[in-house]
Protein backbone atom coordinates (compact mmCIF):
# COMPACT_ATOMS: atom_id res chain seq x y z
CA UNK A 1 0.00 0.00 0.00
CA UNK A 2 1.77 3.35 -0.92
CA UNK A 3 1.94 6.72 1.10
CA UNK A 4 -0.75 7.83 -0.20
CA UNK A 5 -3.62 5.74 0.61
CA UNK A 6 -1.87 5.36 3.87
CA UNK A 7 -2.04 8.95 4.54
CA UNK A 8 -6.06 8.76 3.35
CA UNK A 9 -6.93 6.09 5.66
CA UNK A 10 -5.52 8.13 8.62
CA UNK A 11 -7.11 10.67 7.66
CA UNK A 12 -10.06 8.92 7.46
CA UNK A 13 -9.76 7.61 10.82
CA UNK A 14 -9.06 11.08 12.57
CA UNK A 15 -11.89 12.33 11.17
CA UNK A 16 -14.23 9.48 12.30
CA UNK A 17 -12.57 9.45 15.54
CA UNK A 18 -13.33 13.35 16.20
CA UNK A 19 -17.18 13.01 15.16
CA UNK A 20 -17.59 10.03 18.11
CA UNK A 21 -15.91 12.45 20.22
CA UNK A 22 -17.93 15.12 19.75
CA UNK A 23 -21.11 12.83 20.16
CA UNK A 24 -20.04 11.69 23.69
CA UNK A 25 -19.05 15.27 24.32
CA UNK A 26 -22.15 16.80 23.49
CA UNK A 27 -24.59 14.98 25.66
CA UNK A 28 -22.15 15.46 28.82
CA UNK A 29 -22.07 19.54 28.31
CA UNK A 30 -25.78 19.32 27.62
CA UNK A 31 -26.55 17.36 31.08
CA UNK A 32 -23.92 19.97 32.83
CA UNK A 33 -26.21 22.79 31.65
CA UNK A 34 -28.54 24.22 34.46
CA UNK A 35 -31.96 23.40 34.36
CA UNK A 36 -34.17 26.78 33.74
CA UNK A 37 -36.09 28.06 36.54
CA UNK A 38 -39.92 27.22 36.69
CA UNK A 39 -41.89 30.49 36.63
CA UNK A 40 -43.91 31.56 39.49
CA UNK A 41 -47.36 31.23 39.49
CA UNK A 42 -49.29 33.79 41.32
CA UNK A 43 -52.75 33.42 43.82
CA UNK A 44 -55.60 35.38 43.22
CA UNK A 45 -55.27 38.76 44.60
CA UNK A 46 -57.60 38.74 47.95
CA UNK A 47 -57.67 41.75 50.45
CA UNK A 48 -58.39 39.03 53.38
CA UNK A 49 -56.42 39.51 56.26
CA UNK A 50 -54.37 36.36 57.30
CA UNK A 51 -53.45 35.72 61.07
CA UNK A 52 -50.31 37.89 62.00
CA UNK A 53 -47.25 36.94 62.22
CA UNK A 54 -44.20 37.26 63.79
CA UNK A 55 -41.59 39.61 62.87
CA UNK A 56 -38.02 40.29 64.02
CA UNK A 57 -38.37 43.23 66.89
CA UNK A 58 -41.27 41.90 67.74
CA UNK A 59 -42.40 41.31 71.31
CA UNK A 60 -44.50 38.68 73.14
CA UNK A 61 -45.38 37.63 76.15
CA UNK A 62 -45.22 33.72 76.91
CA UNK A 63 -47.52 32.37 80.15
CA UNK A 64 -47.30 28.54 81.28
CA UNK A 65 -49.98 28.50 84.06
CA UNK A 66 -48.61 25.19 85.35
CA UNK A 67 -45.36 26.60 86.13
CA UNK A 68 -45.00 30.51 86.48
CA UNK A 69 -41.22 30.43 86.67
CA UNK A 70 -40.99 29.54 82.64
CA UNK A 71 -43.32 32.68 81.74
CA UNK A 72 -41.64 35.29 80.26
CA UNK A 73 -41.89 38.52 78.30
CA UNK A 74 -39.48 38.20 75.15
CA UNK A 75 -38.85 39.21 71.90
CA UNK A 76 -37.92 38.00 68.33
CA UNK A 77 -34.29 38.87 67.59
CA UNK A 78 -33.16 39.73 63.89
CA UNK A 79 -32.39 35.69 63.27
CA UNK A 80 -36.43 35.05 63.87
CA UNK A 81 -35.63 33.36 67.09
CA UNK A 82 -36.96 33.59 70.63
CA UNK A 83 -34.76 31.65 73.48
CA UNK A 84 -36.62 29.75 76.07
CA UNK A 85 -35.70 28.15 79.26
CA UNK A 86 -35.41 24.44 79.30
CA UNK A 87 -35.85 24.15 75.43
CA UNK A 88 -33.27 26.67 73.97
CA UNK A 89 -33.85 28.64 71.10
CA UNK A 90 -37.29 28.57 68.96
CA UNK A 91 -37.99 30.14 65.42
CA UNK A 92 -40.48 32.44 66.00
CA UNK A 93 -40.73 35.00 62.86
CA UNK A 94 -43.41 33.94 60.19
CA UNK A 95 -45.33 31.96 62.48
CA UNK A 96 -48.69 32.56 64.05
CA UNK A 97 -49.90 32.89 67.33
CA UNK A 98 -51.23 29.55 67.30
CA UNK A 99 -48.59 28.07 65.16
CA UNK A 100 -45.94 29.39 67.57
CA UNK A 101 -48.80 28.85 70.88
CA UNK A 102 -48.77 25.07 69.15
CA UNK A 103 -44.90 24.47 69.18
CA UNK A 104 -44.16 25.81 72.49
CA UNK A 105 -46.46 23.64 74.00
CA UNK A 106 -45.11 20.48 72.26
CA UNK A 107 -41.27 21.55 73.15
CA UNK A 108 -42.29 21.51 77.05
CA UNK A 109 -44.56 18.52 77.31
CA UNK A 110 -41.37 15.81 77.82
CA UNK A 111 -40.29 18.41 81.15
CA UNK A 112 -44.51 19.29 82.21
CA UNK A 113 -47.16 17.22 83.02
CA UNK A 114 -49.73 19.46 82.16
CA UNK A 115 -48.17 21.59 79.41
CA UNK A 116 -50.24 24.92 78.66
CA UNK A 117 -48.73 27.79 76.78
CA UNK A 118 -50.54 31.14 75.80
CA UNK A 119 -49.00 33.37 73.38
CA UNK A 120 -49.76 36.84 73.46
CA UNK A 121 -48.73 39.52 70.95
CA UNK A 122 -46.73 42.38 72.33
CA UNK A 123 -45.29 45.93 70.73
CA UNK A 124 -45.15 45.25 66.96
CA UNK A 125 -42.42 46.71 65.00
CA UNK A 126 -42.74 49.03 62.54
CA UNK A 127 -44.30 48.26 58.81
CA UNK A 128 -41.91 48.19 56.12
CA UNK A 129 -42.19 47.86 52.93
CA UNK A 130 -39.25 47.36 49.65
CA UNK A 131 -40.06 50.18 46.76
CA UNK A 132 -38.63 50.04 44.09
CA UNK A 133 -38.57 50.71 40.07
CA UNK A 134 -38.57 54.20 38.91
CA UNK A 135 -38.53 56.10 42.67
CA UNK A 136 -35.86 58.56 43.26
CA UNK A 137 -34.78 56.44 46.35
CA UNK A 138 -35.44 53.01 46.01
CA UNK A 139 -35.12 50.50 48.87
CA UNK A 140 -36.92 49.32 52.34
CA UNK A 141 -39.21 52.09 53.61
CA UNK A 142 -40.51 52.09 57.06
CA UNK A 143 -43.66 53.89 58.81
CA UNK A 144 -45.53 53.38 62.33
CA UNK A 145 -48.94 52.12 61.56
CA UNK A 146 -50.58 51.60 58.49
CA UNK A 147 -49.85 53.32 55.84
CA UNK A 148 -50.89 53.32 51.53
CA UNK A 149 -49.14 52.16 48.00
CA UNK A 150 -49.15 56.08 47.33
CA UNK A 151 -47.22 57.15 50.89
CA UNK A 152 -44.54 54.08 50.27
CA UNK A 153 -43.85 55.91 47.05
CA UNK A 154 -43.42 59.38 47.88
CA UNK A 155 -41.28 58.79 51.34
CA UNK A 156 -39.26 56.81 48.70
CA UNK A 157 -38.68 59.90 47.03
CA UNK A 158 -41.18 60.25 44.60
CA UNK A 159 -41.35 59.38 40.61
CA UNK A 160 -38.97 59.69 38.30
CA UNK A 161 -39.75 61.30 34.89
CA UNK A 162 -39.85 58.17 33.32
CA UNK A 163 -42.46 56.05 36.02
CA UNK A 164 -45.09 54.37 34.16
CA UNK A 165 -47.40 55.50 37.47
CA UNK A 166 -50.51 54.41 36.25
CA UNK A 167 -49.65 51.21 36.52
CA UNK A 168 -47.31 50.25 39.63
CA UNK A 169 -47.22 46.85 40.76
CA UNK A 170 -47.76 45.37 44.13
CA UNK A 171 -46.48 41.82 45.44
CA UNK A 172 -47.71 40.26 48.59
CA UNK A 173 -47.20 36.67 50.21
CA UNK A 174 -50.91 35.56 50.04
CA UNK A 175 -52.59 33.78 53.01
CA UNK A 176 -51.82 30.52 51.06
CA UNK A 177 -48.15 31.27 51.18
CA UNK A 178 -47.88 31.88 47.26
CA UNK A 179 -47.49 35.02 46.23
CA UNK A 180 -50.02 37.47 44.83
CA UNK A 181 -49.75 40.76 41.98
CA UNK A 182 -51.47 43.29 41.78
CA UNK A 183 -51.22 46.74 39.31
CA UNK A 184 -52.74 49.91 41.06
CA UNK A 185 -52.49 53.58 39.56
CA UNK A 186 -51.11 56.17 41.57
CA UNK A 187 -50.86 58.23 38.79
CA UNK A 188 -54.68 59.43 39.48
CA UNK A 189 -54.91 60.82 43.17
CA UNK A 190 -51.22 62.80 42.10
CA UNK A 191 -54.13 64.78 39.43
CA UNK A 192 -56.13 65.37 41.61
CA UNK A 193 -58.78 62.60 40.44
CA UNK A 194 -60.90 60.10 42.65
CA UNK A 195 -58.67 56.31 43.27
CA UNK A 196 -58.69 54.08 45.65
CA UNK A 197 -56.00 53.99 48.45
CA UNK A 198 -54.61 50.34 48.60
CA UNK A 199 -53.20 49.88 52.14
CA UNK A 200 -49.77 48.05 52.35
CA UNK A 201 -48.60 44.98 54.68
CA UNK A 202 -45.37 44.15 56.17
CA UNK A 203 -42.91 43.08 53.39
CA UNK A 204 -44.63 43.86 50.68
CA UNK A 205 -42.68 45.10 47.37
CA UNK A 206 -44.29 48.09 45.80
CA UNK A 207 -42.22 48.44 41.74
CA UNK A 208 -42.70 51.34 39.83
CA UNK A 209 -42.06 50.13 36.38
CA UNK A 210 -40.59 52.37 33.73
CA UNK A 211 -42.60 50.89 31.09
CA UNK A 212 -46.56 49.62 30.71
CA UNK A 213 -47.04 46.09 31.68
CA UNK A 214 -48.98 44.29 29.25
CA UNK A 215 -49.70 41.40 31.37
CA UNK A 216 -48.49 41.70 34.73
CA UNK A 217 -48.36 37.78 35.38
CA UNK A 218 -45.82 37.55 32.04
CA UNK A 219 -44.04 40.60 33.09
CA UNK A 220 -43.13 39.83 36.52
CA UNK A 221 -42.18 36.02 35.80
CA UNK A 222 -39.76 37.80 33.10
CA UNK A 223 -38.15 40.00 35.52
CA UNK A 224 -39.00 38.69 39.35
CA UNK A 225 -35.20 38.18 39.62
CA UNK A 226 -33.95 41.43 38.81
CA UNK A 227 -36.69 43.52 41.18
CA UNK A 228 -36.78 40.82 44.30
CA UNK A 229 -33.71 40.78 46.22
CA UNK A 230 -32.99 37.60 48.00
CA UNK A 231 -34.02 38.22 51.48
CA UNK A 232 -37.86 39.25 50.59
CA UNK A 233 -38.14 36.83 47.78
CA UNK A 234 -37.33 33.78 50.88
CA UNK A 235 -39.91 35.40 52.84
CA UNK A 236 -42.41 35.19 49.66
CA UNK A 237 -42.09 32.06 49.36
CA UNK A 238 -41.51 30.73 53.10
CA UNK A 239 -44.50 28.81 53.48
CA UNK A 240 -43.77 26.97 50.22
CA UNK A 241 -40.18 25.77 50.87
CA UNK A 242 -40.47 25.17 54.62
Amino acid sequence: MDAAMLSKRALMKGVTGMGLLALCIAPAAHAGRAPEAAPIRFSEWTDEDPPYLFYPSDKLEIQVPSAPELSRTTQVGQDGRITLPLVGQVMAAFKSVTDLQTEITELYRPYLRHPEVTVFPGDTGNTRVLVGGEVRNPGWVEMPGDFDALSAALAAGGFTNAAKSQQVLILRRGPDGKIMQRLIDLKSPLNGKASVAVALRRHDIVFVPKTRIAKAGVWVEQNINNIVPAGIMSWLLYSQNK
